[in-house]
């Protein structure tokens, strides 16, 4: 099944406000430029206002990228379909869509599973489509497993991993094929973990956490080469970029050390996001930052700038004949039951998604609730407390000994145990 038909013609925009950046500095302008997209309604319309003022160049090495999570909104995958089709075949920029992936290897001496990254195409994962994208949370749980630990609001893995750390890899082959010296247009990421047919490693050996690193110990053992142009319509070019091949090695990029690709991020934060924006900027000027996965990066927020916020969002897009298929009223945004969304957004949700069905899909894998509630259950770390070594701690998406996935769906009509916790913003694209 094909999210959003390449035979369908590709809607008309109206009123699209022209996007221009400002740089603090002359020679950014010649940096490549990455739109990091999503999904939602504010990074299309940032992605629009820069391309209808012309200003992304696929000879510059600007890319668009949408990390899929595996569990975004059914609709979040048809609208940035649409959205890679206006950027790939009405202004030739590419729009990548990626998936976190690890690979089996040796390390030290040992054998592990790495992280890395596939691209796909906005056509469903099948037998048929092996090179589709997942919608079950397949991402999700290969990220779970692999870390043995849920992510929560204290320690997000699902943003450093699914998003930003992707993201890096990413682009790190993307900026790395300046350094080709053959067909440039033809540039292949490389093949990633062993030779050997199976699995050198054994969930059994883990002993009683078998059950938590089974689910990835399942997937590939490897990922095979991919080339760029079979996961883009747009007509790839060279980079004429002496730079890019300068810091570049073996076709990957250096996004770390005093090598690093210098690039310029281009992020969806509106006028009424000040937080956001002000600790994205931060980094802008930090020095050797752990958490930079990419220490040349420099970002803007456009919107910001622009003094766009979310009413005039909005207003755009009830301008169009075509949006995100998703009540703006209801939070369904990113990872559609995302525990930093906080329990009374999440009772919310469900109220309206699961007795009201908002599509056939809201019932099913990360669309509902029950799976995430799942997924906590299964993945929940129980270890003794420290304060009492007869009664047991758990782990769960909210903390320890915190609120539950099933406490708010068994919850509807009564109040809940915990203090709710205040919705926190997700940050994912940060």
């Amino acid at each position: 099944m094909t999210t959003g038909s390449a035979s369908n013609p590709l809607p008309r925009i109206r009123g699209v406000p022209r996007i221009k950046l400002d740089y603090d500095y002359d020679e950014q302008a010649s940096w490549p430029h990455v739109v990091k997209f999503s999904g939602g309604r504010s990074s299309a319309l940032l992605m629009l206002g820069l391309l209808y003022s012309k200003q992304l160049r696929p000879s510059r090495g600007d890319v668009i990228v949408f990390n899929n999570t595996s569990a975004e909104h059914p609709a979040t995958y048809r609208f940035a379909a649409t959205c890679k089709r206006i950027a790939e075949e009405r202004f030739n920029i590419p729009f990548f869509w990626t998936e976190f992936q690890t690979f089996e290897d040796a390390r030290r001496g040992q054998w592990a599973r790495v992280a890395g990254y596939r691209m796909v195409k906005p056509e469903i994962f099948s037998s048929q489509c092996q090179e589709g994208y997942r919608c079950k949370g397949e991402v999700f749980e290969e990220l779970v497993s692999w870390k043995q630990a849920l992510p929560s609001r204290f320690s997000r893995t699902c943003t450093e991993f699914l998003k930003l750390h992707t993201t890096a890899h990413f682009l790190e082959d993307w900026f790395g094929r300046a350094s080709c010296l053959k067909d440039r247009t033809a540039a292949c990421t490389h093949r990633l973990g062993h030779w050997y047919g199976k699995s050198k490693m054994h969930a059994e050996s883990y002993g009683e956490r078998e059950a938590i690193v089974r689910y990835h110990f399942e997937q590939p053992v490897h990922r095979p080469r991919q080339t760029f142009q079979d996961f883009t319509t747009a007509t790839l070019t060279r980079l004429r970029s002496d730079d890019l091949a300068d810091r570049s090695f073996d076709s990957k990029a250096e996004l770390k050390g005093e090598d690093a690709v210098e690039f310029v991020s281009v992020v969806g934060l509106r006028a009424d996001e000040p937080r956001r924006v002000s600790r994205v900027l931060e980094r802008n000027n930090a020095v050797n930052e752990v958490e930079r996965a990419a220490e040349g990066e420099y970002v803007y927020a456009p919107l910001f700038d622009q003094g766009i916020a979310k009413d005039d969002v909005l207003a755009f897009w009830a301008n169009q004949k075509w949006d995100l298929e998703i009540p703006a009223e209801i939070n369904l945004s990113n990872c559609v039951y995302c525990f930093m969304k906080g329990p009374r957004a999440l009772r919310n949700i469900a109220a309206n998604c699961e007795s009201k069905g908002q599509g056939q899909n809201c019932r099913t894998g990360p669309e509902s609730i029950l799976w995430w509630a799942d997924i906590e259950k299964r993945y929940a770390r129980a270890v003794p407390s420290r304060n009492d070594p007869n009664s047991i701690t758990r782990f769960g998406f909210f903390g320890a000994n915190r609120l539950e996935y099933e406490e708010i769906i068994e919850s509807a009509d009564r109040p809940i145990r915990h203090t709710p916790m205040d919705a926190l913003p997700c940050d994912c694209t940060d």
